[in-house]
């Protein structure tokens, strides 16, 4: 993982805040236990803010049931419903505008009718890291536990899941800034230790994701297809050299395991990254969708659906 090292310097713009050095020049040496470190003068881009435009609930679209990162029981279904399963951080939680008016509700609802059957949306999504996803957060169990008996449940219930999509990952690379969990490592300048940790993180992702498509493939039906999206950047907004930034370079570079494990774990991609490219500033509010950006998620997993080989639909019309 070594080829990451030229990143060292430019990193710090994306996972970085400006740090205890960022008042000494650009290319100065800074001091840190007696070592000379040499410390750009960086600022780390905004993440793109915007207030929602003003949406009322679709004709025709019923609510999910949610319960956030799997920590509340599930309500009994509707009897004979077939389930549409979001699994993993934030995006598929329909963060963070209204929930029911994101993405979701409305993917389930093209389900219904593509499928000629009730389909209802539940998501155990919530906020947390491929490694919390895994092993839990204190005093929480890990969501891919639940989501194994909530797959298991669902089949003992007659209740069909015909979709599952996953987002996980993005936190772990957002975590390095702080905000997600302690002790954060990028916190100012181009410190050997930010990089170093994204590499643990590239370096450990295909194991971990291995075992993520290892269970759900286990339990789900070998019919029911997974949908993984991969990661946008959320500043690119068309800017010139956006392409060549920082945050581009480092969401090519995580994205290609992203991906990577998709294919691996039989799973089908959908590419944020590339549908959201020049659009972060209408498409994205802090690091989540806007309205306008789950419009763009919902045609992505539309053309996905529409995409598969009849063995994952047929089985699944009425």
């Amino acid at each position: 993982m070594r080829y990451f090292a030229p990143l060292i310097v430019g990193i710090a713009v994306f996972l970085a805040a400006c740090g205890d050095d960022g008042d000494a020049p650009f290319g100065s040496a800074s001091e840190r236990d007696g070592t000379p470190v040499f410390v750009p003068l960086v600022t780390p881009e905004p993440f793109p803010q915007n207030t929602p435009d003003n949406r009322t609930p679709y004709p025709g679209v019923a609510p999910g049931i949610r319960s956030f990162d799997g920590q509340t029981p599930l309500p009994p279904l509707p009897e004979g419903a077939a389930v549409y399963l979001s699994l993993g951080d934030s995006l598929n939680w329909g963060c963070c505008f209204d929930p029911e008016l994101s993405s979701h509700p409305r993917f389930a609802h093209y389900l219904s009718e593509k499928l000629k059957r009730q389909v209802v949306w539940v998501s155990l999504a919530g906020n947390g890291t491929l490694d919390t996803f895994l092993n839990g957060s204190p005093g929480g169990r890990p969501q891919l536990d639940v989501a194994e008996e909530a797959i298991q449940r669902f089949r003992e219930e007659g209740h069909d899941v015909v979709a599952i999509t996953l987002s996980i990952g993005g936190n772990d690379v957002l975590a390095l800034r702080g905000g997600f969990v302690d002790g954060a490592v990028c916190v100012g300048g181009a410190r050997p230790e930010c990089v170093a940790r994204f590499e643990e993180i590239l370096a450990s992702f295909p194991a971990d994701m291995h075992e993520v498509y290892t269970r759900l493939n286990a339990v789900k039906d070998d019919a029911t297809p997974i949908f993984t999206n991969n990661y946008y950047d959320v500043t690119h907004c068309g800017q010139p050299g956006a392409d060549i930034t920082i945050t581009a370079v480092t969401m090519d570079i995580f994205n290609q395991s992203v991906d990577s494990a998709t294919a691996s774990g039989g799973a089908f991609p959908i590419d944020f990254q590339t549908a959201f490219k020049g659009h972060a500033c209408e498409y994205i509010s802090s690091v989540d969708p806007t309205y306008f950006g789950y419009d763009a998620i919902l045609d992505l997993h539309i053309e996905a659906y529409e995409s598969l080989p009849a063995e994952y639909v047929e089985p699944w019309a009425r």
